[in-house]
């Protein structure tokens, strides 16, 4: 679930939330405060993709009631709550233009994406 810190927003993603998936099209296509206002502005997803227009909104799309963006009072309401409030194994937050992931096995904090568009990653 995509969340921006600052505005305390969170929405709800339904369909591959994993880091492979999700956290590589957030942190590598939603990479400023507009872009990630305009995802969030969208209301809770059933699916997420690189292009804005094809991501499947469950109001948008689905023509279904909008689901407001849930709010929290801080990030660390959001780390505690979230993932309750959403049933999800992983959280994201956008805070001063970058991704963190929470969530990955073995780490009890947040994890910074780095993604890097059309590179091969080294070894």
């Amino acid at each position: 679930m995509p969340h921006f810190a600052g505005s305390e927003k969170a929405i709800y993603l339904h369909w591959d939330g994993y880091p492979g998936h999700a956290g590589a099209v957030l942190g590598g296509w939603y990479k400023t405060p507009e872009q990630v206002t305009a995802l969030l502005d969208l209301g809770d997803l059933s699916e997420i993709e690189i292009d804005l227009e094809k991501c499947v909104a469950y109001h948008r799309d689905r023509h279904e009631p909008y689901r407001t963006p849930s709010t929290y009072a801080d990030k660390l309401e959001y780390q505690y709550k979230g993932k309750g409030d959403f049933g999800a194994d992983y959280m994201y937050l956008y805070e001063d233009g970058e991704w963190s992931v929470f969530g990955i096995y073995h780490e009890p904090d947040w994890v910074r994406l780095e993604i890097q568009i059309g590179k091969e990653c080294e070894k």
